[in-house]
């Protein structure tokens, strides 16, 4: 009977997954394509759809984390502090300055173990409202339309703000006040206490030399409310436009994509590059959603 019950369970889970995974699989990862093969989502039984799989950022490497040799020059991370390496920086030792990861399972190495659930695309709630007004002979009709605990993937935040691939590409502004290992004169500067003295009121961390992986700086909420559209009218009396042998005139100024408030960093809280229902939310150089004005003339004869 209990063997009877397991296999009821894992056929369940295979037609809940589809042609995609094995009779007896649960969950299996997805790359969204927008670099290689990096599997950055999860399908999952009982899981949304368009869940982000990753690391979860844990700041930057400080001068405490190591243990300083003036001899040689060489920081070496001390006992205990695991190390991103692998997973961040194309195993290249870490030093002062670079990105870490957080350890989840505690077993003092960063790798696909400690891998995540950093949220998904799917809303809490979304939804539109429109308004008309009308005063005399002016007319004002507004459309709206909103979405509320959504979450975004900026995959431009992982391209610009790493040297996997091009060392001398423009980054992300913020990028700027990453960790500095030279003072103003252009010396290098070793000494531990200068080089924290020296970074004492820098944030970013030095970017990674690893390549392309998600992690959670790159996941934004993308919660917005959008003014899609408005349209402001004025009508003629009717005593005029009888005179003129018209039963109505009206002239109109329709703007579309008003303003949008949100605090996502990107363009478009509502970008969607890929081409794929598995991976929605992908905001990889989405263009901006364009605004148009138009004016006319409403006639009725």
């Amino acid at each position: 009977m209990e063997n009877g019950c397991q296999y009821l369970i894992q056929q369940k889970h295979h037609q809940s997954l589809g042609n995609s995974a094995s009779p007896s699989a649960f969950s299996y990862l997805y790359p969204s394509g927008w670099q290689n093969s990096l599997n950055d989502f999860l399908v999952q039984v009982g899981k949304p759809v368009g869940t982000f799989w990753g690391y979860v950022t844990a700041g930057r490497y400080e001068v405490s984390d190591f243990d300083y040799n003036p001899t040689t020059q060489v920081y070496t991370l001390k006992a205990g502090i695991p190390s991103s390496a692998s997973a961040a920086n194309g195993a290249k030792a870490i030093q002062p300055g670079d990105l870490k990861l957080a350890d989840l399972n505690g077993d003092g190495i960063i790798d696909n173990k400690d891998m995540t659930d950093l949220g998904n695309a799917q809303p809490k709630f979304y939804g539109g409202f429109s308004q008309t007004f009308r005063y005399r002979n002016w007319d004002m009709s507004m459309m709206f339309n909103f979405s509320v605990g959504n979450k975004v993937y900026n995959a431009n935040k992982i391209e610009y703000s790493t040297q996997y691939l091009y060392r001398d590409n423009n980054m992300l502004a913020e990028v700027a006040d990453r960790w500095r290992w030279f003072d103003d004169a252009g010396q290098k500067v070793n000494d531990p206490t200068a080089l924290a003295a020296l970074n004492a009121n820098t944030t970013g961390w030095t970017p990674p030399a690893g390549a392309y992986f998600l992690h959670s700086y790159a996941i934004e909420d993308g919660s917005f409310l959008r003014l899609n559209n408005v349209t402001i009218g004025y009508s003629l009396g009717k005593d005029f436009t009888k005179q003129l042998g018209l039963s109505n005139f009206r002239l109109y100024f329709t703007m579309n994509n008003v303003f949008t408030i949100t605090g996502y960093s990107g363009y478009d809280p509502e970008a969607n590059t890929r081409r794929n229902p598995l991976t929605p939310g992908v905001d990889y150089a989405a263009y901006p959603r364009s605004r148009f004005i138009l004016s006319g003339v409403d006639i009725t004869f």
